[in-house]
């Protein structure tokens, strides 16, 4: 007997064509991973992938087995969302792809109150750049994503919450006294920002370079994927950087970290909620989707 399980490894990896990608985002091991696809193949008696060029590809045989195996996939998934209805009991899981923002600001609190209306769910968090829960949601790995930038059209968009991105610095630094500086003042300041594909880092480009900067010809000194470690650097009293207003609200009112503002620099977006055109919704997925924007309203009226 093939169980699901074994089938849901084997479309991952054939979709991510990574093993360690697979097992990153299935939350098992990468020699677990290996174990089932080992396993499929013995059962079916044909290697289904192989390597080729640094990824992991279909053989023909492989090739055969992945399209039933993904419709018997979305089968097994209808047919659960159908018990589920039925019994009033959601044993589902939600594969969330989270961008770095939203991951650290207002979602994670959000997950916990939603597991809480369905207990018997699983859901599953994977935490990336906006460039990354995109792939994920494209491979079908993923069910719904959360990201800080607006996606391409190849996405169902649902802006939900407004942000706002400031520049900050520790109360020390010599930009933090004069309050507002000129955008030239940039070229002289040392800079930690998010890695190249984070959807704020890309915001903060655009909009300089509207300002007359050229990004590149600042001094970029370290980079990170993770807004809570920029926040950490600069507050333990090392350069500037760009990030969103709502992860620094606690720093800014003890006074561990101060706004600086540039002339004609604003940036104010909104998160958005995502999933590939041509997919479609789970059952759970989309009472997540109605329960983030139910509690992220409540956010808005009482702020």
């Amino acid at each position: 007997m093939i169980d699901i399980s074994k089938l849901k490894t084997f479309v991952t990896v054939a979709e991510l064509g990574s093993f360690s990608k697979a097992s990153e985002i299935l939350y098992i091991t990468q020699p677990a991973v290996t174990q089932q696809i080992k396993a499929l193949e013995k059962t079916v008696g044909a290697k289904l992938l192989q390597r080729q060029g640094g990824r992991m590809v279909l053989t023909e045989e492989g090739k055969r087995i992945y399209e039933i195996a993904k419709m018997l996939l979305n089968s097994y998934e209808g047919l659960m969302e159908e018990i589920a209805r039925i019994k009033k009991d959601l044993k589902d899981t939600l594969f969330l792809g989270l961008s770095a923002t939203p991951s650290e600001y207002i979602v994670p609190k959000i997950i916990a109150d939603f597991h809480k209306e369905f207990p018997s769910s699983k859901i599953k968090v994977f935490t990336g750049n906006s460039h990354d829960v995109e792939e994920g949601l494209l491979t079908g790995v993923l069910n719904i994503g959360i990201i800080e930038r607006e996606p391409t059209d190849k996405f169902i968009d649902i802006p939900f919450l407004e942000d706002e991105i400031i520049f900050f610095t520790y109360p020390e630094h010599p930009a933090a006294s004069k309050g507002v500086i000129e955008p030239e003042e940039l070229y002289e300041i040392d800079l930690v920002m998010r890695e190249a594909h984070s959807g704020t880092r890309k915001l903060v480009r655009d909009k300089l370079e509207e300002l007359g900067i050229v990004f590149d010809k600042l001094k970029i000194k370290i980079e990170s994927t993770s807004s809570r470690n920029i926040i950490q650097i600069v507050k333990s009293g090392y350069g500037c950087s760009f990030l969103s207003k709502g992860l620094l609200n606690g720093e800014l009112k003890t006074g561990n970290l101060v706004e600086i503002k540039i002339k004609g620099f604003e940036i104010k977006r909104k998160f958005h909620i995502i999933y590939p055109k041509n997919g479609s919704v789970s059952f759970l997925a989309n009472n997540f989707i109605k329960y983030l924007l139910e509690k992220t309203n409540e956010v808005r009226t009482t702020v």
